[in-house]
């Protein structure tokens, strides 16, 4: 991951002295420019490299757009982020996983920025449980293990709908918390996320935590940008951008820079796909134009 990081860095200080140029024009044309605000970022630094917020700032800038970009004047929880955007408060775009209800409440660019894959996801567990996990290979399997998820995650209604018994957390850190302390037997994360997040939380579980090494969950699922239906023209703005990208590679370029050595690390063509259903799945999700997304095609 670490090589990951270095190359995610070269590659968008490759660009850097357009984007500054592009930033600094901007603002000097605030009269008729677009005000994105975004969630402030919880580590220090993390603005100028963050995917999301790469691809957002890139999108705006080939929309032919005059605007200027820039963190809330606070972290704050997801769940917060969104009533803001909601309320077209401080906030006014988030990327988040979609659902039925994020869709009603907001303004989605139907574009997943991960290409579905925050819909695959290896089981993140302890090293006491896996050889009990060894002997899961399908569906039915799961009935008698406890998952983890986030409480207002669209995760966790996918899990449930699916039969599968689920505990919850308010707090991302008390989630491995809870798996650490046995509260639950897996925690499902993204193969985008995954090492990341073991390396995160090395130091306070030693070398406790694990995945299970044979198997894979897969659901449809899209983390789209949304916006504010109040402030349509920013939602426009990012979906012309993002059109102009995928059409010259600029989308696709970015995407392998960022995530190619998380996908190859994640083994995939060597796992179990256990395949869930999503019912909270919007109508509207491009699930019929196969660019958008990752899939076994690709392994």
């Amino acid at each position: 991951m670490r090589l990951a990081i270095v190359f995610t860095c070269v590659y968008f200080f490759s660009s850097l002295t357009s984007f500054a140029w592009a930033i600094e024009n901007n603002s000097k044309n605030t009269v008729s420019s677009l005000h994105v605000v975004y969630p402030k970022t919880m580590r220090s630094g993390e603005d100028e490299i963050l995917y999301p917020l790469v691809l957002l700032r890139t999108a705006l800038q080939f929309s032919g757009e005059n605007f200027t970009l820039q963190p809330s004047s606070i972290s704050m929880p997801q769940s917060r982020a969104l009533k803001q955007i909601l309320h077209n408060d401080e906030i006014n775009v988030a990327w988040t996983m979609t659902s039925k209800q994020r869709e009603q409440q907001l303004l989605p660019v139907r574009v997943p920025i991960f290409k579905g894959l925050y819909g695959w996801r290896v089981l993140v567990t302890t090293q006491d449980k896996v050889n009990t996990l060894l002997n899961i290979n399908t569906l039915s399997d799961f009935k008698s293990i406890h998952f983890i998820q986030g409480h207002d995650w669209p995760d966790t209604q996918i899990l449930q709908d699916n039969g599968l018994t689920v505990s919850t957390s308010i707090e991302y850190n008390s989630l491995f918390n809870m798996l650490i302390k046995g509260r639950g037997d897996v925690f499902p994360r993204s193969v985008l996320e995954v090492e990341t997040e073991l390396n995160t939380f090395k130091d306070e579980a030693g070398a406790n935590l694990t995945i299970v090494p044979h198997l894979l969950l897969q659901y449809p699922s899209a983390i789209y940008f949304f916006f504010s239906k109040e402030k349509p023209e920013i939602a426009q703005a990012v979906e012309k951008g993002l059109a102009i990208m995928r059409k010259n590679g600029e989308f696709d370029r970015l995407f392998k820079a960022y995530h190619r050595s998380a996908i190859e690390h994640a083994d995939i063509k060597n796992k179990i796909i256990i395949k869930l259903k999503n019912n909270q799945l919007p109508a509207l999700t491009p699930l019929n134009d196969a660019s958008l997304w990752y899939s076994e095609k690709d392994i």
